[in-house]
């Protein structure tokens, strides 16, 4: 199937009045600790993504060796072969899975690829994309497994735009330098990471309601 490549005016007219859907998470550095941990959260939250609805994929590779967002978009994909998935795809990033039915390419002249400028706080790369995204078309939801402060740094975003964020501690592997596996008998907020804080933010919100 020969993949639709899109302008920028196109994808924005093609997303238009759709359910689109954003999932983030640990990247092939943090990894997730257990596969089977992976596909039961992409089982669980499957069956509340609307039917036919648009994920918006920003091209992480899925390794069955090194367990990270793309090995769980992978999984989503198998399950819910209903969804389209079209990739955001920029310069430093060369995949393009079968998956994908369309793709939109664009270049990110900023050294850091997402997440916010830590002076300005504005959105940046494929962050900034689906802050713009979002004001032609409402995001429906971002699912978040786990991840990185740079993740926290879109979920605090997303809040501020009142994008509708389900979060899972999904454990990860390694810890945020990539190469120091996490021991067994380590705190739960140090198994997940620093998106842990999202989970106790939203228990405190549940304790004041």
């Amino acid at each position: 199937m020969e993949i639709e490549n899109l302008e920028l005016k196109e994808l924005k007219k093609y997303l238009k009045n759709k359910k689109v859907y954003i999932m983030l998470g640990n990247t092939n550095k943090e990894q997730y600790a257990s596969a089977s941990d992976v596909k039961n959260t992409i089982k669980t939250l499957a069956k509340t993504i609307e039917k036919n609805s648009i994920f918006l994929y920003f091209g992480e590779v899925m390794h069955e060796d090194n367990l990270d967002i793309g090995y769980a978009i992978n999984e989503l994909q198998i399950r819910r072969s209903d969804l389209e998935f079209i990739l955001i795809k920029h310069e430093e990033n060369d995949y393009v899975p079968e998956f994908v039915s369309k793709l939109f390419c664009f270049e990110i002249k900023t050294t850091k690829k997402r997440g916010l400028n830590s002076n300005t706080k504005k959105p940046l790369g494929t962050t900034k994309f689906w802050f713009d995204i979002n004001k032609t078309t409402k995001i429906e939801k971002i699912f978040i497994l786990g991840g990185d402060n740079v993740v926290l740094e879109e979920y605090k975003l997303a809040k501020e735009l009142e994008i509708p964020c389900d979060y899972f501690p999904v454990k990860r592997k390694f810890n945020e330098d990539g190469k120091t596996i996490i021991k067994k008998n380590a705190p739960i907020s140090e198994k997940v990471g620093p998106t842990y804080q999202i989970l106790q933010s939203e228990n405190s919100e549940n304790e004041v309601i």
